[in-house]
């Protein structure tokens, strides 16, 4: 297996003209709500809702973004067919072998190029995640804002968020540490059924961690305002 290439933001002509026609065409705008204005650079912490939450983020959130997403699918096509297949497809949305093994066959022909036009940004279970939280830093510092997606989904993926993993706290750790700025981070909620998406409002991961939470108390903390959004503006509206 080989390692993602480097991140690097840059303009990709290509992406933005098939973005502009062919993802639009498929993944169609869905009402959106803002319970707040959004400060800028920023994170922001969401549910997946299988690949359309990023790609509804990407193409309709007025906000400049790199994604957090899993590092096999920014390796060679091997890597990402085995991921698309056994991971994404089987495990995580319970699909039959044969199907799952047929989508995944032709989606990694084409899935690089669509990661690396919506700026992901490799994500591991170990140590390496210093690696991305140490660009995230400086995408934040840079006036860019972070999109991450931190559920466990390894049960699939849910209405109701179970858990969350909290590398996005210690993104806004970090972020603290270097520039001395508490990162506002922002829940949001996007359902495909009902078309509807809810960005909410910020909470602050140093001003917790004043307040005596630790990461995985702020974690549950984000991932009950992302739940709240769901019952309150998705399911009740």
């Amino acid at each position: 297996m080989t390692q993602p290439k480097p991140f690097k933001l840059k303009r990709r002509p290509v992406f933005a003209i098939f973005r502009a026609v062919i993802m639009r065409t498929f993944y169609r705008k869905p009402e959106i709500r803002y319970l707040c204005k959004i400060e800028e650079p920023c994170i922001f912490v969401s549910n997946h809702d299988a690949k359309r939450g990023p790609v509804i983020a990407e193409l309709y959130l007025p906000f400049r973004t790199a994604k957090w997403g899993a590092y096999q699918m920014l390796c060679d096509y091997n890597t990402r067919r085995l991921y698309l297949r056994d991971i994404f497809y089987m495990k995580k949305q319970g699909m039959g072998r044969r199907l799952a093994s047929f989508k995944a066959f032709f989606e990694a022909f084409f899935s690089l190029f669509i990661y690396r036009g919506m700026n992901f940004l490799p994500t591991y279970p170990d140590a390496r995640l210093k690696k991305t939280i140490d660009e995230s830093v400086g995408i934040l510092a840079g006036g860019m804002s972070v999109y991450i997606f931190p559920e466990d989904s390894d049960g699939g993926y849910k209405e109701v968020i179970d858990k969350f993993f909290p590398g996005f706290v210690m993104l806004a750790e970090s972020c603290f540490r270097k520039t001395g700025r508490d990162v506002p981070i922002y829940p949001v909620y996007y359902h495909a059924k009902l078309k509807k998406m809810v960005v909410g409002n910020p909470r602050y991961a140093h001003a917790m961690k004043c307040e005596g939470l630790d990461r995985n108390a702020i974690a549950d903390v984000l991932r009950n305002d992302v739940n709240d959004l769901y019952f309150n503006y998705i399911k009740q509206s």
